[in-house]
């Protein structure tokens, strides 16, 4: 039985983490306390498209597109979730069969909030190293374990896909300012 006396349910305060294994990938590993209970990961030269599976989720496909990311899965490729570009910097985030939710900045530098139903579910923070990357994520309000796996994931898929723009934009002003072209 899961903490809290419910199976599958997530408590408020626990962390779970995307971390990058190797510096050549961008493979990561999701962990919940010591233990591997997923992984993300995108395919070479690739930020629009990202393959993932965790326990309770199940394999999923992450794509992004103008203005949208869609998750699919559940062994039929179907839909699960998805994330709209919204109005004031908040996208909308709508998993299959529960309420939308929110996506918005919470604060400076790469740090999210996932939140609905009035308040605040889950504080995603991602950081950039010199070779490594990694998002950490903080359960605000407990939920069951599917559903923060999922949400981990794509909350994952977005805050690493913003990380590696920013490091390509970086790479794309050294080469201008390095050649003189600019």
């Amino acid at each position: 039985m899961g903490e809290h006396g419910r199976e599958g349910v997530i408590g408020r305060g626990e962390v779970l983490a995307l971390i990058q294994r190797s510096a050549r990938r961008r493979e990561f590993e999701l962990r919940r306390g010591g233990a591997r209970i997923g992984w993300l990961r995108f395919p070479p030269g690739r930020r629009s498209v990202a393959e993932a599976s965790a326990g309770a989720v199940g394999p999923l496909a992450l794509t992004a597109g103008s203005g949208r990311v869609e998750a699919r899965g559940g062994g039929d490729g179907g839909i699960v979730a998805t994330v709209e570009r919204g109005r004031r910097g908040v996208a909308v985030v709508r998993v299959a069969g529960a309420p939308a939710l929110g996506w918005r900045r919470g604060g400076p530098g790469h740090r999210w909030v996932v939140d609905g139903d009035g308040g605040d579910l889950l504080r995603v923070a991602a950081t950039q190293g010199l070779l490594r990357a990694s998002v950490g994520v903080t359960v605000q309000r407990a939920m069951p374990e599917r559903s923060l796996e999922l949400l981990c994931l794509l909350g994952g898929f977005l805050a690493l896909r913003e990380l590696q723009a920013e490091v390509d934009a970086s790479a794309a002003v050294g080469g201008i300012v390095a050649t003189g072209a600019g």
